[in-house]
């Protein structure tokens, strides 16, 4: 009776190890997803600014360059006055 009940606990300790392995692996996986997702995010955040600021360089509308970029009308102006314009 003392081995079936040892051989249930080593049972049940790998099948709890796997679940530990299994949710650790679930984990990173929806980590790194969320990573890319916010590097792309982060990455069209930056065209933008980047697409904006050279607008700004031509003197091109404020409106134009919202309409343009889809950025605020604040944000294009907080950029304004970092580029000094």
């Amino acid at each position: 009776m003392k081995k079936i009940i040892s051989n249930l606990e080593l049972v049940l300790e790998e099948m709890q190890q796997e679940a530990w392995l299994k949710g650790l692996k679930e984990g990173e996986e929806k980590g790194r997803l969320e990573g890319k997702l916010e590097g792309k995010l982060e990455g069209k955040i930056e065209a933008k600014l980047e697409v904006a600021r050279n607008l700004l360089l031509l003197d091109v509308d404020l409106d134009t360059i919202t309409k343009a970029t889809g950025l605020s009308l604040a944000d294009i102006e907080s950029l304004k006055k970092q580029l000094g314009h």
